[in-house]
């Protein structure tokens, strides 16, 4: 039986953490979290409000929630093979606010839950009852001429 050469071993070895790096992106286990992000904005009326999510590797996209209605999506973190933590923010506008308000809606390395159910208002929101400031607020310039 032939030995393999020690730059074959090392080739070897490189190629399968190569591919563990590439796989983590598409590898969880665990269990699915479940974020419900309910629209309980007044102001000072009930009003729509536009929710763009993101995390480090997906955007969900914007989605408009009318007041009383609620925007949900799931995941699983990755935990396969380096433990990264995973985290969600979120921008919020609405019609009578020329602001992009931010929150963190899941941040791995302080939320616990599985369902994480939150009611954003003017002033941030609320994560199963314990409420939150936005984490920053950034005006938006008005660009009509």
């Amino acid at each position: 039986m032939a030995i393999p050469s020690a730059i074959t071993l090392k080739l070897s070895i490189l190629l399968i953490i190569l591919l563990a790096f590439e796989a983590r992106e598409t590898i969880a286990i665990g269990a699915r979290v479940h974020v419900t992000i309910e629209n309980n904005v007044r102001a000072p009326n009930p009003t729509t409000m536009t929710v763009h999510c993101k995390s480090k590797n997906d955007d969900l996209g914007y989605h408009t929630v009318m007041f009383g209605q609620s925007y949900v999506f799931s995941f699983k973190p990755i935990v396969f093979p380096i433990k990264v933590a995973t985290l969600f923010f979120c921008s919020f506008t609405w019609p009578q606010d020329p602001s992009l308000h931010y929150l963190d809606v899941y941040d791995e390395n302080k939320d616990t839950c599985r369902d994480c159910s939150w009611k954003i208002n003017v002033d941030g929101g609320c994560l199963n009852g314990e409420c939150r400031p936005f984490n920053k607020n950034i005006q938006l310039m008005d660009v009509r001429a």
